[in-house]
């Protein structure tokens, strides 16, 4: 077990609850991606608890590709939560390997009305979502929604804890094409419905992050 010993005179620290990271894709990957999702694909809503139109599996190609777009920063995140769960104890060496294993990834496809309900990923270690699109007027309804006590339209809820007077236990997010968070798979989540007509796109992986060597 790690043991903390302050550094300096004064610190703030965040030594409890899970780590989010958060990371702008290029926008080649998201017009790649994009354009990787079509019909054919197996849809996958059968295991999933999204009440959306489709859920669409990845192809092993497609995880290929995301695996390779986005595996430089993963290893960022895990590095990240290593130090900071250690305290500083347990860095990384420029010599570690890392494994990354997509064990499922699937795109989502939400309308209208549709939503998904609070959950946790299940037999994998992190887990993931990336925008890939959004309804054209979509801006429109956030305009008005903002104006209201509490906007969640079409946003994504993530939640740990209990909200106290010196902690937070919600993270609301409005989503940008373009935005890739990833957080353990333990983070509970969910996605409230829009009224806007059209599609917010993104997609999800489940995975694990394994070190496989490492400095002797």
């Amino acid at each position: 077990m790690p043991i903390y010993e302050p550094k300096n005179n004064k610190e703030f620290l965040t030594p409890f609850g899970p780590t989010i990271g958060y990371y702008k894709m290029d926008q080649e990957v998201v017009e790649t991606l994009n354009s990787m999702m079509n019909e054919k694909l197996e849809d996958f809503s059968d295991k999933l608890v999204g009440k959306v139109r489709q859920e669409l599996k990845f192809t092993d190609d497609i995880k290929n590709y995301a695996g390779q777009s986005l595996v430089k920063f993963l290893g960022e995140y895990h590095s990240y939560s290593l130090d900071r769960n250690s305290f500083g104890q347990e860095k990384p060496s420029k010599n570690d390997s890392y494994n990354l294993n997509i064990l499922n990834a699937w795109f989502v496809r939400q309308f209208e009305n549709e939503y998904n309900p609070l959950h946790i990923h299940n037999n994998c270690t992190l887990s993931c979502v990336g925008y890939l699109s959004l309804p054209d007027k979509i801006n429109q309804e956030w305009e008005d929604d903002y104006k209201d006590h509490y906007p969640a339209n079409g946003h994504i809820n993530f939640s740990y804890g209990v909200n106290n007077h010196y902690g937070v236990a919600n993270m609301l997010i409005k989503p940008r094409v373009g935005d890739f968070y990833v957080f353990p798979n333990y983070l509970f989540h969910c996605v409230y419905p829009f009224q806007t007509k059209g599609e917010r796109r993104s997609f999800s992986m489940n995975m694990t992050f394994h070190k496989v060597n490492s400095d002797q």
